[in-house]
């Protein structure tokens, strides 16, 4: 065989087999996109893991208000302004934004912010003149009320049951006012001391909270729990000529809410 005829054949047999390995290549790339398309028609479109969430929450919290004070107002002046032990009852509302996951087959998660306000709390109680009981010649009243922007957390468990469980949590920050301070004699011949003024603290409060909901038509859920806060530090301004001090306060208010919620998943 003459060195063409061999090239030739050569070549021919390179151009066979490599074709062949083409035409598997395209076959089985083929077949895959044909599978794929056809999973894919069976599972139906993929919906987004992540929805917006939108809730409302209402209802009537409860705080047993006051801490005893004592402090001087100047160099020489000291004061007891002692507190009543009272359950004050007081309405407290939020709103909450936030997104919506599933996290597995049982527990579904919300991540967002929350927006809180209440009404007011009254706070009352006795003074003692030079810090003395035996000087209890007034007594006092004043209001605080609380507003809160917090990051919050839910997660719902989801358990083949009617309704389903939840437990709740929120971090931020919140302003906490004290105001309309009165004092009042005891007997007319006292003479009561200028009255403290209004004052909003900012301070780090929290929430923790646990409940049921259940879900109604497609995006609603209705929902019902309690919720414990702490609204953090709050006191009034100083009384017109006090040089020492702010006037009465707490280091610590809590809350305990009914809580009742409606959400909307957008």
């Amino acid at each position: 065989m003459s060195s063409q005829n061999r090239l030739s054949s050569f070549f021919n047999s390179w151009r066979t087999k490599n074709k062949m390995d083409i035409t598997k290549t395209l076959t089985v790339l083929i077949a895959t996109t044909l599978a794929q398309n056809s999973f894919s028609g069976t599972m139906g479109p993929v919906s987004s893991p992540w929805t917006q969430v939108i809730t409302l929450s209402l209802g009537p919290a409860w705080t047993d208000t006051g801490e005893t004070n004592t402090f001087f107002l100047q160099s020489d002046v000291e004061k007891t302004y002692t507190a009543n032990e009272n359950t004050s009852t007081l309405f407290d509302g939020e709103i909450f934004y936030g997104l919506q996951h599933a996290l597995n087959a049982t527990f579904t998660g919300q991540l967002g912010l929350a927006a809180a306000v209440t009404s007011n709390a009254k706070l009352k109680g006795d003074v003692w003149e030079d810090a003395d009981p035996d000087f209890d010649n007034f007594f006092y009243t004043y209001k605080i009320n609380h507003t809160h922007i917090a990051a919050k957390g839910k997660l719902i468990g989801h358990f083949n049951a009617p309704v389903n469980p939840y437990i709740s949590g929120s971090l931020g920050v919140g302003f906490t006012r004290a105001h309309n301070f009165t004092i009042t004699p005891k007997i007319v011949e006292e003479i009561p001391a200028p009255g403290f003024t209004s004052h909003t603290h900012t301070a780090f409060t929290y929430t923790v909270g646990a409940g049921i909901q259940k879900e109604f038509y497609s995006r609603w859920q209705v929902g019902i729990g309690y919720e414990f806060a702490d609204w953090g530090k709050s006191y009034l301004g100083r009384a017109p000529g006090q040089t020492l001090n702010n006037g009465p306060g707490m280091n610590h208010l809590y809350t305990n809410q009914l809580q009742f919620s409606l959400s909307y998943l957008i």
